[in-house]
Order: C-alpha cells, then structure tokens, then sequence
C-alpha cells in the first residue's frame, strides 16, 4: 500500500517556506509533501478566504484523481480554511462511491478547531485580535511586526533565527479573518490535535479549549491530542519530532 501524501497548509503571515525543514525531514523518511501558497497572506489582499479555500480543495482534489490518500497537516489559521475546505473529499464518502484514495486524517497544530459557522471576527471589525495583530482596514491587511514575531510564533528558537524568518512574513488579508466556514471536516474524518505547551499562555489555554467544545459539540472522530514542550512553530524547532509525530499519527489511518 502507497504511502499517503501530506499537504502542508500554512498559518496567517507565513508562506509554504516555513515548511521547509518539516518537508526535508519527510523525505528522508520516504514522505511525499505539498505546501499550496494560501492568497490571503501576501499582496495584493483579497477579500475573504474563498481563494484559500479553493487552492485546498484543488490541491487534495488532484491527489485524489491519482488516488493518493491524504493527510492535511494545518497550523493556526488554516485549520478555519482546511477544516471547511473538504465536504465530501474524506475517504468514508469516496469509499462510497466507489472511488479510491481520500483524506484520512486531519493533523492540527496549535489550529483553528472550529464547528460550520464560526467566524473569527465580526465584517468591519478588528474583535478578538490580539494587539500584536496590527491592523489596517483601508489597506485590507493585518501585519506582524519584526520584534513581535518571537512572542507570537518562535518561542523556543534562537533570536538569530528568529530575525531572519521575521523578514519572510507577509501581510494578511483583514477580509480572511471575516469569512465564515461552512464545513467541519473533523466530524468526518479522524483527528489529531497537537497543543504546544511552550506556546503563548493564552493560546495553550484557547487551543485546549477549542478541543473541548468541539467535542462537547456533538459527532466528532477527534481521537487523539498530543502536547509537545514547543512554541508555536514545531515544524521550524523541532522538524524531527514533527515529521515523526506525522507519520505516526498517519500510520494510523492508513
């Protein structure tokens, strides 16, 4: 049996280069990985997060022609695009169909674990943003500065380090934090959620919350959660502990 193909979807003011030392860590392991570049981060803005939404659900949907199995591997933000983004693409619903290949797990770290409707914040405002989170509504974009790149997504990497993945971080979309998602794929297919302990203290306390209520919330194929003594940015500080948690976890539903 082939072994399933991980796509990789980046967070908020990321690009798929902050992957790329989970995806050379997969390879050595004989992993295939995609990283789609998601348009709300990056220039020009756009309006909501249709795009994201549509690159996803291509991305899997070409694995799927191949009749590849899947792991979608999301980090903070895109786990609201990846979760809505796969109606109908899990392998339970293929299988049905008499079609091969389908996703077979959802892989969230320290992300949006959220049920059909949930949205960020209110059109027009810049609720439940933290003020690290700096906005601008005429330029319809949200920016991260330089020194608050640490304290917000590299905890636990060196300040060296730190500076230089600081200068890739792009511009994202106000109107992405608007939209609304429709879908929640976790109720359809297994789950596993991966909390970094040494991330922000309020956002361990958020993502183990988002956990709970999804639970609580009624159907669900959540069967694992996994804390790791790591910032918010596994894949950069731990990729070896990351690619094997992956494949792991994969291993499981394959």
């Amino acid at each position: 049996m082939s072994k399933p193909v991980f796509v990789l979807l980046h967070g908020a003011w990321h690009t798929p280069r902050c992957w790329d030392r989970l995806v050379s860590e997969l390879a050595k392991a004989g992993y295939e990985s995609i990283a789609p570049a998601l348009p709300s981060t990056g220039t020009p803005p756009t309006p909501d997060w249709s795009a994201d939404v549509e690159i996803i659900r291509g991305t899997v949907s070409g694995l799927l022609k191949k009749e590849r199995d899947v792991v979608v591997v999301m980090h903070s933000f895109s786990g609201m695009t990846g979760g809505t983004s796969l109606d109908g693409l899990d392998k339970d619903s293929r299988v049905a169909k008499n079609l091969k290949g389908g996703v077979v797990r959802l892989i969230y770290v320290v992300a949006f674990l959220v049920p059909e409707g949930f949205q960020h914040s209110p059109r027009g405002t810049r609720d439940n943003m933290v003020p690290e989170m700096k906005t601008d509504l005429e330029a319809g974009t949200i920016t991260v500065q330089p020194e608050h790149a640490k304290s917000m997504f590299y905890q636990d990497l060196d300040n060296d380090t730190v500076a230089g993945l600081a200068k890739e971080l792009q511009p994202h979309s106000f109107g992405a934090f608007w939209s609304t998602t429709t879908h929640a794929a976790w109720r359809y297919i297994p789950t596993t959620y991966i909390i970094c302990t040494a991330d922000m203290p309020t956002t361990v306390t958020a993502a183990q919350y988002l956990v709970d209520s999804a639970k609580e919330s009624g159907p669900h194929k959540i069967d694992n959660l996994i804390k790791v003594d790591a910032g918010h940015s596994p894949f950069i500080s731990k990729p070896e502990w990351t690619a094997s948690t992956l494949i792991g976890e994969a291993s499981k539903s394959v």
